[in-house]
């Protein structure tokens, strides 16, 4: 079973050319800041980076990955549309297993999965913001099937996965043994992918292609679908139904994903999103995607966007 996504990888891989799309800072409104601070930094590990007008800028210590900002009345709440989770990318096994260490001896409630091309951890932050530490192994996938009428995967060994297993615990933190768990979250850790609760697939879908997103899987029986920007993990962005057919948006005063970033170094791209998008007057394109949410898209050779809000 063959994607897009699949296509435009092997494509640009041909081609030596970099992804077309990556991800920069997310915004996040929450209810009590200092709370909030706290947690991605006692529980995360992020550090503090400059801040930026109301937001408090959190990351590595050469990236911002998240902007917190006050003045959300009410946490996360359900059946609404908006952020599913975001999904900071770790540059290393060592470190996903270190996280995966120090969540335990923390005590955080997690739920750790096997996607095959990739692992993941998933918890809340204090307002119920959906967080994921990821880290990317599309080596170890071969194919998509669904021969059987099931979508499955088949991974780099030919054996047939889920693509929802569960990690193996035993081995990963054997993996963290000898390491800091205190330590600060790693250099070259990013944000790796957003996902998105949506009123309605296809037209969230044939927006973000306007973007410069392919699309990889569509999954109607799973209510869920994602997208690929060029790599060899496939998994760039997804939407799904799981709020319902038709939610309505998260309202203004309960924590929520108030903007996002993308940066790309695809000239083409970047003219052609233009069409689609409006100049914020400092050279970025910003727009209001299918959910209501502000994006912005900037033309880089190599930084992330920091820009803010619009």
């Amino acid at each position: 079973m063959d994607t897009e996504a699949l296509r435009l990888s092997r494509n640009l891989k041909a081609d030596g050319l970099a992804e077309r799309l990556n991800w920069g800072a997310v915004e996040l409104s929450v209810t009590d800041l200092d709370r909030a601070i706290q947690f991605w930094t006692g529980a995360l590990g992020f550090v503090r980076r400059p801040d930026r007008g109301t937001g408090v800028a959190l990351g590595t210590a050469e990236r911002t990955l998240v902007i917190l900002r006050p003045g959300a009345s009410l946490p996360v709440l359900r059946g609404v549309t908006g952020m599913y989770h975001v999904a900071f990318g770790v540059p290393s096994q060592v470190e996903f297993s270190r996280l995966l260490s120090r969540f335990q001896r923390l005590r955080l409630p997690v739920s750790p999965v096997d996607h095959t091309m990739s692992k993941a951890i998933y918890l809340n932050d204090p307002d119920g913001h959906g967080i994921e530490i990821a880290f990317e192994t599309p080596e170890r996938f071969l194919r998509f099937d669904n021969s059987g009428g099931q979508f499955a995967m088949i991974d780099s060994e030919g054996r047939m996965r889920s693509g929802r297993d569960p990690l193996d615990l035993q081995a990963e933190f054997a993996a963290a043994k000898g390491t800091d768990e205190t330590a600060s979250i790693a250099a070259g850790t990013i944000v790796a992918h957003v996902h998105f609760h949506v009123p309605e697939l296809e037209p969230a879908l044939s927006w973000f292609e306007k973007l410069g997103f392919v699309r990889n899987l569509t999954l109607p029986s799973m209510g869920m679908a994602d997208m690929g920007a060029g790599a060899s993990y496939t998994h760039r962005l997804a939407v799904n139904l799981w709020a319902g057919r038709g939610a309505r948006r998260a309202p203004d005063h309960s924590a929520r994903l108030l903007c996002y970033h993308l940066t790309t170094s695809d000239g083409m791209l970047f003219e052609e999103a233009g069409r689609h998008l409006q100049q914020d007057g400092r050279g970025n394109l910003t727009g209001v995607d299918p959910v209501g949410i502000t994006m912005t898209l900037s033309l880089s050779a190599a930084l992330r966007s920091e820009a803010a809000c619009a």
